[in-house]
């Protein structure tokens, strides 16, 4: 027998997702092997003998052969660290492709027999691809870059005070989320092309399902349907300044770094009980907008646009999402949630 919706949607955003966080992040700790605390104790050693040279961080620094010094071996521990990552992260992520291949073959056949009530035969897992082989070798010329342009700013003719140094060694060690976000952004896209196999082998149909407290352009495809091979619209967004009414289609996920929305199989004849699977997945969209429930990295006045717009369009809203979106409007801030 199928499940409801909302154990559906518990499975996909909670189970599926909480894996493929945990691979991401298993990946990410062997590829970067404590370059934060590294970078971290960089950090400190050059501050140490700054402030032993010049008497303090706020205290300007004498060109001389001091401070070549100092900057000399800043640079030789950023080269040594980031080089270290370029040669290792390409090979890590690329022993993830299969895995995470898997995983989405897996994890979209659990899927169906959730859906339908039927156990079916897993689709075999695809090979990895050359595309996905090639963004796997690209993460080192991510690094390279990166670090050629740390090694800019750590330059003696660049650097006199300590908040020089400081944005030096701070381009430097934004390698490292930056290293995480392709590592997230390949596995995903890997894990995503074996769900793909999974809806071509068993449904008309593929859904949006985007992470409960997702940016407003994911929520705005949470729900949308299309059939293999179909692009969703492009340029959505609940926020009206960040749609692009020309925009290309969308293949699917991911929609950009750290996405970790998927696709789904799905056909209309799978009688969830309850609201139908989209649906559901829609109305907890809606949800999303009105209680503001977006992370740090997105302002609340793109929330708060998004909330306004979710008023402006959706006739059906569940009273206590049209209140809570009216509560934030009026007073500039989402209350907290109960």
């Amino acid at each position: 027998m199928p499940y409801s919706s909302e154990h559906l949607t518990r499975l996909v955003q909670d189970d599926h997702t909480g894996e493929v966080i945990g691979l991401e992040n298993r990946l990410a700790a062997r590829a970067l092997l404590g370059a934060d605390r590294a970078f971290e104790e960089l950090v400190r050693r050059t501050l140490t003998a700054w402030t032993r040279a010049y008497g303090g961080p706020n205290q300007l620094a004498v060109s001389g052969e001091v401070l070549r010094r100092i900057i000399a071996a800043a640079r030789a521990a950023t080269v040594r660290l980031l080089d270290d990552i370029a040669r290792r992260a390409p090979v890590v992520l690329a022993d993830g492709l299969g895995p995470a291949l898997t995983m989405g073959v897996r994890q979209g056949s659990e899927f169906v027999q959730a859906a339908s009530g039927r156990r079916r035969r897993e689709p075999r897992v695809p090979s990895v691809s050359r595309i996905l082989r090639d963004e796997a070798r690209r993460i080192r010329d991510l690094v390279i870059e990166r670090r050629d342009r740390a090694l800019h700013l750590l330059h003696p003719d660049r650097v006199s005070r300590w908040s020089h140094m400081l944005v030096g060694l701070g381009a430097a060690r934004a390698v490292l989320p930056a290293v995480r976000a392709h590592i997230a952004w390949v596995i995903n896209t890997a894990l995503h092309q074996g769900l793909d196999e999974v809806v071509r082998a068993t449904a008309p149909l593929r859904v949006w399902v985007s992470e409960a407290d997702a940016c407003v352009r994911c929520l705005a495809y949470t729900g949308r349907t299309a059939k293999p091979g179909e692009a969703f619209p492009g340029g959505l967004s609940w926020d009206p300044r960040q749609r692009r009414a020309r925009a290309a289609g969308v293949d699917g996920p991911p929609l950009h770094a750290h996405c970790r929305c998927r696709t789904v199989p799905w056909n209309d004849a799978w009688k969830a009980s309850g609201v139908p699977f989209p649906e559901a997945l829609r109305r907890e969209a809606e949800r999303s907008i009105g209680y503001g429930l977006g992370r740090p990295s997105e302002s609340r006045a793109v929330r708060l646009r998004a909330a306004r717009e979710l008023l402006r369009s959706v006739d059906d809203l569940l009273p206590a999402v049209e209140a809570r979106a009216r509560t934030a409007l009026r007073t500039g801030r989402f209350p907290a949630a109960a």
